[in-house]
């Protein structure tokens, strides 16, 4: 078994080869992993979770809330299909 810095290595390794597409969804499934256990948003809550400040840097979300709620919509959507 890899230890932690080693595992962080060589997923950084890894990333590496992957294209922009893939690495989209990288990103998506970390994000799923970070807020997997959090409560889904009511629409009247939205904006005041804290992951939606994260994609205020990211040039494709204009709307940075409403950019991680499609984000979000799209992993629950794989999760229960």
């Amino acid at each position: 078994m890899l230890s932690s810095q080693e595992t962080k290595e060589y997923i950084f390794r890894q990333l590496d080869l992957l294209n922009k597409d893939s690495l989209v969804e990288v990103m998506q499934f970390i994000e799923y992993l970070q807020f997997r256990n959090q409560p889904i948003l009511s629409p009247s809550t939205q904006g005041a979770h804290v992951a939606f400040g994260i994609w205020s840097d990211y040039p494709e979300a204009n709307d940075p809330a409403s950019f991680a709620q499609a984000l979000r919509q799209n992993i629950e959507k794989r999760r229960s299909g």
